[in-house]
């Protein structure tokens, strides 16, 4: 019997490979001797923090919006409780 593939284990991997290449690009960064050496190693480790910024920012999103708009409407009133928020009118109640 062959069991699917554990996403988890994948995602693991994933994470592990991303903390390996940042700790080489830190490594890299500490062994230049000038900045001009190390600005290559830098931009590359803030674009990959950017875009995981980003990534991380758009996966929030993407639940807590649906999750935003249903709670905003469950929480508004009905038509009905709302007629006490209407402005006064000048017209006589019993007609």
């Amino acid at each position: 019997m062959t069991l699917p593939p554990d996403t988890s284990s994948n995602e693991v991997l994933r994470l592990v490979a991303l903390l390996r290449q940042i700790d080489q690009l830190l490594y890299k960064v500490s062994q230049s001797p000038d900045w001009e050496t190390m600005r290559p190693y830098v931009r590359e480790l803030c674009e990959g923090m950017y875009g995981r910024m980003q990534a991380e920012s758009d996966r929030i999103r993407m639940v807590m919006i649906p999750q935003i708009r249903e709670a905003y409407l469950n929480a508004s009133p009905q038509a009905d409780e709302t007629k006490h928020l209407l402005p006064p009118t000048d017209k006589d109640p019993n007609e």
